[in-house]
């Protein structure tokens, strides 16, 4: 007997919810084709730059596009908005906005480093006002598999929302993810499926036990160069040497995320400094994966809150960010200020 299809894991959830996931799942699986079949020019610059003053390359255009119509065809998904097009574009259906980088880490592609796209789904017209009001949050990776990571709201067996599991103490500033989501990870099958990495949760199951735990002696640091000027980072990034911590730094945000969890703990920082400001969108990068590290036990800051409680005031707000196991984004506040 194979394994059940994908909306078998989405039972239970608000039917356009899952219809949106399912939209997701199916362009990513697209998007995967096109990363590997592209043997030339993968890296080719599209003479052109974002919005924000982003040089793009041909790839980011051809994902960006592809997706735009992917969700235009998606009967819940009303609006719309990516990193590469960041204004609030109406779509024909109704139910959820999706925001979304289509390629976070482009610039190492060429170098056949793995990339990803991430996700946010919010509720209704437009994002919110936090990323607190995302009703879910994926990302993908494209590597040697083609993985998703998903943090959904958890279902009881009445269809409405149930505890996700324990909820771990938060560092000041911090505040882990109290809304209750659960996280799931799928991997594409060479025959076109998604393989589930863990089994589907139930109604009846043991609250999760959380991904990220303390103790993991891993950290990425991101904006390096931030540490000449920025007194904070340096002395972290020193302290984490001296404690012979692992260095797990590739240079897409996507994938050293991704190592937290299958870790199951360790930090990523990205801070700034008067000579590296924040580069990082909240609305279309931190947002979504910081629902998606407190759903998974760990915690969000940009150094004064939870990246979930910060306003989004503009699709162009920027943002620090630490994320990982609770006790080293606590460490690492200062840095991120």
């Amino acid at each position: 007997m194979g394994d059940p299809p994908l909306e078998h894991h989405l039972a239970g959830l608000e039917a356009g919810l899952a219809t949106t996931i399912l939209c997701l799942f199916s362009a990513v699986k697209e998007i995967s084709t096109i990363l590997r079949e592209q043997t030339t020019g993968v890296d080719s610059v599209a003479g052109s730059a974002n919005p924000f003053g982003d040089q793009q390359l041909k790839v980011d255009m051809a994902v960006d596009e592809l997706l735009f119509a992917r969700l235009q065809s998606c009967p819940s998904v009303e609006a719309a908005s990516s990193e590469e097009q960041p204004t609030i574009k109406d779509m024909p259906g109704k139910g959820y906005t999706v925001v979304f980088d289509p390629l976070d880490g482009s610039s190492i592609v060429g170098a056949n480093l793995a990339v990803g796209s991430i996700f946010g789904i919010y509720p209704g017209k437009g994002a919110g006002k936090t990323g607190r009001e995302q009703a879910a949050a994926l990302y993908a990776v494209y590597g040697p598999r083609t993985i998703i990571v998903m943090a959904r709201p958890s279902v009881a067996s009445s269809g409405s929302q149930a505890s996700a599991g324990p909820e771990c103490p938060a560092p000041q500033g911090g505040q882990q993810q109290q809304q209750h989501h659960i996280v799931q990870q799928f991997a594409l099958t060479a025959g076109g499926q998604w393989k589930p990495l863990q089994p589907a949760p139930t109604a009846m199951d043991a609250p999760p036990k959380p991904l990220l735990n303390p103790g993991k002696k891993v950290f990425a640091p991101a904006n390096i160069r931030c540490a000449a000027d920025n007194a904070e980072y340096s002395k972290l990034v020193d302290a984490f040497i001296k404690s012979a911590y692992t260095l797990r730094y590739t240079g897409g945000m996507v994938p050293d995320v991704h190592h937290l969890i299958a870790k199951g703990g360790g930090i990523f920082v990205n801070p700034s400094s008067s000579s590296a400001p924040a580069k990082l969108r909240l609305l279309y990068e931190c947002a979504p994966l910081a629902l998606i590290i407190e759903a998974a036990g760990g915690a969000s800051s940009n150094g004064k809150e939870s990246i979930l409680d910060a306003p989004i005031t503009s699709t162009s707000a920027r943002s620090t960010i630490c994320l990982g196991a609770t006790d080293l984004v606590e460490q690492a506040m200062p840095a991120v200020q």
